[in-house]
């Protein structure tokens, strides 16, 4: 390993810890509504079958790589959710390092980088990433998004035109993306503007030719995301038929959601909205062009581009800012290294300092830098935590407590069995119940009717292969 290697590899490792500080109870944290909901859904269908889905990206089966983790994690493990956790906690640590080589491709600058890991490691609002494994379809989204994205730079930052080889391994980390999450269908547009960006003078120069050449990554993933477009969007079963997936497309729409995301991303409540998000959006455009940035005027295109696939939806959840976090904090990195190396100019300026000093100088602020920005958003972390944790946990079934029960009573149950539960412990989940005892049971087959805590079960019991009866917090076996 060398040198370099080992240094970027510890910055990664920093930022992680960074991360566990403030999310580390997440490690711990039981399945979630989403979890049950998502392995009741996938163990429905047979293993080849999600296989197959994944080859089928244009589908509209629900997110097969998703399933894949999730099957896969219960066959070695049950219902268990702690492997699951480990797994999405590996996951934000390997996102890591792709955000930590997404930044210094494009900054190159390993100072911009870590400021980028540090603004993007840990946010109070993403707190269903660390506390819910029914995000595991971002973490996986992000990782094969900045992978592909990563190996097109990479290539292309050379003036190297991709080869065949570059080629599969995009359109393959990209249809895993696709496969994982919506979020990666703009992709293409986000390669296209590198091009743009680093790059514009060989596309004018190449004409027609471009996309058959320079542009032969975007053309592949382009023509990738049509059917993906279609298949998503029409047939039975598709995302859109769901009310809270439905798109209204709008430049209105886009700017409301755009400011309704603002305001958590930057921990402020009801600050902004149409008017000054506008403004914000103009002065960031002006200050990368007027810095003549390209890492910054990038990083603006790509906040703004990734949240596309959420911007028309009326279902909105903070977390979806995960892939455009990359973007903000990229921004914000280049903007700080822009601020520091401006102050210790001035600071040269007015004390002249020796040779020796100003390299002495010029390191300690770019160690003291970074301690600098923690500091700042330590206490805005706890804060802000402490808050978004208490309505998670609010929303939360107790899957944790009535599978402990129910295993503790230990009853026998036949494949297929009818369960009937008096009183239920989540009402405002009307499928908690079902989806946690098939989970438990490993039997997709099990039917459960429930009936309200008050009402004489006794008519009813003796068709039933159990009933439970859930009072003041405790499962108890009555039949």
């Amino acid at each position: 390993m060398t040198r370099r290697t080992l240094i970027n590899s510890l910055l990664v490792l920093i930022a992680f810890g960074w991360l566990l500080l403030f999310a580390y109870p997440g490690i711990w944290a039981p399945f979630s509504s989403d979890d049950l909901m998502n392995l009741n859904g996938h163990l429905s269908r047979p293993f080849g079958s999600l296989l197959l889905d994944n080859l089928r990206y244009w589908s509209t089966a629900y997110r097969p790589l998703g399933g894949i983790f999730y099957v896969t994690l219960y066959r070695w493990f049950g219902f268990n959710p702690l492997p699951f956790r480990v797994a999405c906690f590996g996951l934000l640590a390997l996102n890591l390092g792709f955000l930590w080589r997404f930044a210094l491709l494009l900054s190159r600058s390993r100072e911009a980088a870590f400021l980028t890991l540090l603004l993007a490691s840990y946010h109070a609002w993403f707190v269903d990433l660390f506390y819910n494994t029914g995000t595991v379809y971002d973490l996986l989204c992000y990782a094969f998004y900045l992978g592909a994205f990563n190996v097109y730079v990479c290539v292309r930052s050379s003036e190297s035109i991709l080869k065949w080889r570059h080629l599969a391994i995009i359109i393959f980390l990209y249809i895993c993306a696709l496969d994982a999450k919506e979020m990666a269908v703009t992709l293409p547009v986000t390669l296209a503007v590198y091009e743009v960006i680093w790059h514009g003078k060989a596309l004018w120069k190449s004409g027609p030719t471009w996309p058959w050449r320079e542009g032969n990554g975007v053309l592949a993933t382009a023509l990738l995301s049509l059917p993906y477009a279609i298949g998503k969007t029409s047939g039975t079963g598709s995302l859109v038929e769901v009310p809270a997936y439905q798109m209204t497309i709008s430049g209105g729409r886009y700017l409301d959601t755009f400011h309704l995301y603002l305001n958590p991303l930057l921990y402020q409540e009801h600050i902004f909205r149409d008017s000054n998000t506008v403004q914000l959006v103009i002065v960031m455009l002006a200050i990368a062009l007027l810095l003549r940035n390209r890492p910054m005027l990038f990083a603006w295109c790509f906040l703004l581009i990734s949240l596309l696939p959420v911007a028309f939806i009326a279902h909105y959840a903070a977390f979806f800012l995960y892939l455009p976090m990359a973007g903000w904090a990229l921004y914000a990195a280049m903007l700080l290294v822009t601020i520091r190396r401006f102050l210790i100019k001035l600071v040269d300026r007015i004390v002249k300092p020796s040779d020796s000093g100003a390299r002495w100088l010029q390191a300690g602020s770019v160690v003291l830098f970074p301690i600098l920005v923690a500091l700042f958003l330590a206490p805005q972390h706890r804060r802000e935590s402490i808050k978004t944790l208490a309505h998670f946990e609010t929303m939360q079934p107790p899957s944790r407590e009535v599978a402990a029960q129910l295993i503790a009573l230990r009853p026998t149950m036949p494949r297929g069995a009818h369960i009937l539960f008096i009183g239920d412990p989540y009402p405002q989940n009307e499928y908690f119940l079902l989806f946690l005892t098939r989970a438990l049971y490993h039997d997709i087959g099990i039917t459960v009717d429930k009936l309200p805590a008050n009402q004489n079960p006794q008519p009813q019991t003796a068709r039933y292969d159990a009933v439970f009866r859930y009072q003041n917090g405790q499962l108890n076996n009555i039949g």
